[in-house]
């Protein structure tokens, strides 16, 4: 049986071996918990701290900004609600883009229920905001920007500094959500960055069930989760050992192979879409051409179902997406490609294909002729290649 071939390197990645190796003994003897005195506590401390440093030197940030959660939603939703709660204005008003992931959105349906005030900016055609429309929409009372690096489900990366500088302009805080570009070369090395920065592990070769949320000195949030007083008292609760240790060897693994990840996952993405190209017509390429993330693909196939598509992919052993990981089976049209400007019937053929380390060089002409044999198929049978009825 061939192997498979995984093309969702957006969803989650898989583990380094590097990153593994540094975890296995957390398993085993070098178990601990952190905040207790003994000898076996105080080296969990010392192992966390280490993990910190290397997090925080993916941003240029001192590593006492870092407090460790259990997933990039709990820091997002952190960020947003931590900082609404703390700011004393209970009809204060947050902005964020249509565009961004729903654990941006949900968290800020619940704080507009209780009683602030939210913007959501557009987006053009291909997935940017415009920093113009962010400073019309900017008001005395707005506490907080909150935008995504970059899109998963387009690969769109946003023009960030310019947009935070946008912000500052008007003292207004930034929270930003790097999960997709924390670790890469898109990530600027500058101090006039976001304020607040949520990372996350498994998007970067290392554990899932573990992410970050920079938080620098001087800014107040209120706590989601209360009960102790670990990651300074922000997130209560014993830190998981392992996790933690394998956050941080996935990030120095990141530090050092972020040129060369780049320079691989462009080739292939750029060998993916040619092969794509040359055997169907008609398709609906989406995000911008050239700020998107490394790897990444996203189109949109008329005629046929994202999901029927996305199942006959996988039984030619290709693991590909459609839209978040964490709304496929909603049932619902994406609302990035509804920000985008598509119409609802071409927007339900949208799929993402994104290539990394767990890619072979074959892999590109392999996903492309599956997807030449499956889309014709598909469009013969489905009502959305069917056209008007006749009068």
């Amino acid at each position: 049986m061939p192997e498979r071939i995984y093309l969702d390197h957006v969803s989650t990645t898989p583990i380094a071996p590097e990153v593994l190796e540094a975890m296995l003994p957390y398993f085993g003897a070098r178990f601990g918990v952190a905040s207790s005195l003994h000898a076996r506590g105080a080296e969990a401390r010392l192992a966390i701290d280490a993990a910190r440093a290397s997090v925080a030197a993916l941003l240029a940030a001192p590593a006492d900004e870092i407090l460790f959660t259990s997933s990039a939603t709990e820091s997002n939703n952190l960020a947003l609600k931590g900082i609404a709660a703390a700011s004393g204005r209970p009809g204060g008003h947050l902005i964020a883009l249509q565009t961004d992931h729903i654990a941006t959105l949900h968290p800020l349906r619940t704080l507009e229920r209780q009683g602030f005030r939210v913007t959501l900016l557009p987006v053009d055609r291909r997935g940017l905001a415009d920093p113009d429309d962010l400073g019309r929409a900017l008001r005395d009372d707005t506490i907080l920007l909150s935008l995504g690096h970059a899109s998963a489900e387009i690969g769109t990366i946003q023009p960030l500094l310019e947009l935070c500088r946008v912000a500052r302009t008007r003292g207004v805080l930034v929270h930003c959500d790097a999960t997709l570009t924390a670790g890469t070369p898109a990530w600027p090395a500058t101090t006039d960055g976001p304020d607040l920065v949520t990372l996350s592990s498994h998007l970067l070769y290392g554990p899932q069930g573990v992410a970050a949320l920079r938080v620098p000195g001087g800014v107040r949030l209120l706590p989601l989760i209360e009960g102790g007083t670990q990651e300074g008292g922000l997130r209560a609760g014993s830190e998981p050992l392992a996790a933690v240790v394998g956050f941080g060897a996935a990030a120095r693994l990141a530090a050092l192979r972020m040129g060369l990840r780049e320079t691989r996952a462009r080739d292939l993405a750029a060998r993916l879409r040619q092969g794509v190209a040359e055997r169907l017509d008609g398709l609906v390429w989406t995000g911008h051409a050239d700020l998107r993330l490394p790897g990444h693909l996203s189109l949109c196939v008329p005629g046929a179902e994202a999901e029927a598509v996305l199942l006959a992919l996988d039984a030619e052993g290709i693991e590909a997406a459609s839209g978040s990981a964490c709304t496929t089976g909603a049932g619902k049209p994406s609302h990035v490609l509804q920000a985008i400007g598509l119409d609802p019937v071409t927007a339900r053929g949208g799929i993402t294909l994104s290539a990394g380390e767990l890619n072979r060089e074959g892999d590109p002409e392999s996903a492309a002729a599956a997807l030449g044999r499956v889309v014709p198929r598909l469009r013969s049978l489905s009502p959305l290649s069917l056209g008007p009825e006749p009068a």
